[in-house]
């Protein structure tokens, strides 16, 4: 590949890649492809970003910690939802959404657990998954603890046929 800014041959690399683009601060990808040129320009090479995101909100639904605003936004987001009818959707007023997703104000235990259901079933996750999402997760999200960091390895993204397993 050559650099967009002075035209030279980058050099590739394997490398964990802190993808700050997502909106979330706590997600790297594993084994990407970075290409660095001698000028300091660095390009990332992310292949399939539906699926990453789709791996990173199948994270999301599973943690065990309430969602920040910024992991809410961008559930919604990834189910391709606008603000006000995500709103609606859940029975909450635009403003409400709204300071959850800026965390001017905290998502309570019910709507937080509404969130994850209403995702799973948008993305129509199976019926097992969604059991199992109610039985392992819901049932225990704790209140808010460190933050965890959400690692996805791009060899292990989901391909036709395959289970899907991020964790």
């Amino acid at each position: 590949m050559r650099c967009h800014r002075c035209n030279r041959e980058m050099a590739v690399s394997k490398e964990d890649y802190h993808y700050t683009e997502s909106g979330l601060d706590n997600v790297y990808l594993g084994d990407v492809n970075i290409y660095k040129c001698q000028c300091g320009e660095e390009i990332a090479s992310i292949p399939d970003l539906v699926e990453v995101n789709s791996a990173i909100c199948h994270c999301l639904i599973k943690k065990r910690a309430h969602l920040s605003g910024e992991e809410l936004k961008f559930l919604r987001k990834n189910a391709g939802m606008s603000a006000k009818s995500f709103a609606e959707y859940i029975g909450v007023n635009k403003s409400t959404l709204s300071r959850w997703e800026n965390n001017k104000q905290c998502i309570d235990k019910s709507n937080d657990r509404l969130v994850r259901l209403i995702y799973a079933n948008i993305k129509r996750m199976s019926q097992d998954e969604i059991g199992c999402l109610l039985k392992e997760t819901i049932r225990e999200i704790q209140d808010r603890e460190q933050e965890a960091i959400i690692n996805i390895p791009i060899e292990k993204l989901h391909h036709p046929g395959e289970t899907r397993n991020y964790m």
